[in-house]
């Protein structure tokens, strides 16, 4: 038996590794690759893909799975050991029936349909964009199918994504949410206390702006030597391990973009950098789920971030490196205007309280296209219907509104629930944290990131994929998983910000 598990972890090994070489492809098209080679990039993403898939769901995956648990020395594996053959026959289960050919269609598809993103977005036409995005959806419904015929497609893939997730729990767990932050925006907006939101639009020429977000991630002690740091059209995160790149953009005249989009990915990277404690390449110690990982992402951007504690520290070595920019502004109208809240258009600069309306305008039309109540020619409108319904804006054109995402060109449709599921998680395990390290702001106020870093590195970083997401969560914070928590922590913190009685 023991032979056969080594066996069936080396096979799992090889998977993972060819997942790694896909990863740098799509970093590749999205960083480096030259405008003409989409098409050739696509044939190699398809193979890849293939190959990885074959890896994974071989006969011989099924027959050794089949053979260590029901061998009579199954009970003398080791708990980390069970977890590893669990998460192995859970993947097979879902993937065993996805024809190989299928998903070189899929990932194929999905190089193809980000190239026609990128010219259309870059036009503010989704014209350019619709035909790609209709053959998109098609695949990621048949996707569903084939992972699980049983289930409602918008299911299949979410718990695909967030094991355990489907529809109904997700509304139910944003409803008291949308119910708390709805009228504290509209408390907020209507209030007299509002920032200069005019610092946010000085011109921070670009090399400034790269110099200060390598520093910043110096500062919180992102490992370059295990990763890089690179500019995209939409910022990611891709790798794992010693081998990690992270990506930002900038822009002359809105330099927090890049700062947050930094702290937002060096997040995710820190995670994948640490998650391999219980075993590189093993299921165990790989990342939990989509949610976990927008946790610790939102985690360093927000919680960390936009923390008083936390730019009462950086705020001098920022106004040193940013020159006579920002000599005028003090720390404390400066911490108010990054985290000064007003409906806008682009999701991933959306200020922390109004972040997850934008998730659920995602979630709706995602649920609808996949159950076929919408298509995908009438996207743009219910877009931007939908933004002037949750968020009161008036979306100018396509390329801030429905074509802002590189997601659905990508084929992730299921996916953005994570966004929403990581503020959640964040916000239950931060209550844990400020137990356990109530004098954070001090330590943080002091340079001492690495405490309160180290704690969250051990407490959710380091547990790879022991345990299911919610599991986690309950793990950490002895409580069953709610958004009261983030509900909280935002009416708190806007009421603190914008003096509200």
């Amino acid at each position: 038996m023991r032979k056969s598990y080594d066996e069936l972890l080396g096979l799992f090994k090889e998977a993972c590794i060819l997942d790694e070489v896909n990863m740098f492809l799509y970093w590749d098209r999205d960083v480096t690759m030259p405008k003409k080679g989409g098409k050739q990039k696509a044939e190699q993403v398809a193979l890849i893909s293939k190959l990885e898939h074959e890896r994974r769901i071989a006969p011989i995956i099924g027959e050794l799975l089949q053979f260590i648990q029901t061998h009579k020395d199954y009970e003398n594996l080791s708990d980390l050991e069970k977890r590893n053959v669990f998460l192995i026959q859970r993947q097979y289960d879902k993937l065993v029936d996805v024809p190989a050919d299928f998903v070189a269609e899929f990932n194929k598809q999905g190089v193809i349909a980000n190239e026609a993103w990128e010219k259309a977005k870059d036009k503010a036409d989704f014209s350019l964009f619709e035909t790609e995005l209709e053959k998109m959806v098609e695949l990621n419904k048949k996707y569903a199918h084939y992972i699980n015929p049983e289930k409602n497609p918008f299911d299949a893939l979410l718990d695909f994504y967030e094991p355990g997730m489907n529809q109904e729990a997700f509304e139910r767990l944003v409803k008291p949410l949308e119910e708390a932050i709805v009228p504290l925006i509209k408390r907020c907006t209507e209030s007299n206390n509002q920032p200069d939101k005019t610092i946010l639009t000085r011109k921070v020429p670009l090399e400034i702006q790269r110099k200060l977000n390598f520093d910043v991630l110096n500062v919180i002690g992102y490992d370059l030597e295990r990763g890089r740091l690179d500019e995209t059209v939409h910022p990611f995160t891709t790798g794992n391990y010693d081998d990690v790149r992270i990506t930002t953009k900038y822009f002359e005249e809105n330099f927090l973009s890049a700062i947050m989009s930094t702290m937002h990915e060096a997040g995710h990277g820190e995670y994948e950098h640490y998650v391999g404690k219980n075993g590189k390449y093993q299921p165990v110690g790989m990342w939990c789920s989509d949610g976990v990982h927008e946790c610790c992402s939102r985690f360093y951007e927000n919680i960390i971030g936009r923390s008083k504690a936390f730019w009462k520290y950086y705020y001098p070595k920022f106004k040193e490196i940013t020159g006579d920019i920002f000599t005028d502004v003090s720390l404390e109208n400066f911490v108010a205007v990054i985290n000064k809240t007003e409906p806008s258009a682009i999701r991933v600069d959306a200020d922390e309280l109004t972040y997850d309306l934008h998730i659920i305008l995602r979630f709706e039309l995602e649920r609808d296209l996949l159950n076929g109540i919408i298509e995908v020619k009438d996207l743009p409108k219910i877009w931007n219907e939908k933004m002037k319904t949750l968020l009161g804006y008036e979306v100018k054109n396509d390329a801030e509104g429905v074509l802002q995402d590189i997601h659905w060109s990508d084929g992730l449709m299921g996916s953005f629930v994570a966004y929403t599921l990581g503020n959640i998680f964040g916000a239950q395990i931060f209550g844990k944290l400020k137990e356990d390290i109530p004098e954070w702001e001090k330590e943080i106020e002091e340079g001492n990131l690495q405490k309160v870093l180290n704690w969250f590195r051990v407490y959710v970083f380091e547990k790879g994929n022991i345990m299911d997401s919610f599991v986690l969560v309950k793990e950490i914070t002895g409580k069953e998983v709610s958004s009261e928590y983030l509900a909280e922590y935002l009416t708190t913190k806007y009421s603190h910000l914008y003096k509200l009685e």
